[in-house]
C-alpha cells in the first residue's frame, strides 16, 4: 500500500506540473482544472502516505477530483 501510495503522489505530482506549464502556455481553463484534479491527487497521496486524515476526508477528496474533471470536460 505505501509504495502505491508513493507512486501515486510522484506521478500525480509530475502530471499536476505539466497541466500546469500547459495551462501557462495555451490559457486553456480546462487544464487548470486537470491541474487542480492532479493536486488532489498528490495531496490524497501524501495524506494516505502519513496517515493523517480519516477514511470520510479521502472521499471529500475524491468527490473534489471528480467535480474538477467534470469541470474540465464540459467547459467549451
Amino acid at each position: 500500500m505505501m509504495f502505491s501510495a508513493i507512486v501515486v503522489a510522484g506521478i500525480s505530482l509530475l502530471l499536476f506540473l505539466v497541466s500546469l506549464l500547459s495551462f501557462k502556455r495555451i490559457k486553456e481553463t480546462k487544464m487548470l482544472f486537470i491541474g487542480i484534479a492532479f493536486l488532489l491527487f498528490f495531496i490524497k497521496a501524501l495524506a494516505i502516505i502519513f496517515e493523517k486524515f480519516y477514511v470520510g476526508h479521502l472521499i471529500l477528496l475524491d468527490l473534489l477530483i471528480i467535480i474538477s474533471l467534470y469541470i474540465a470536460s464540459v467547459k467549451k
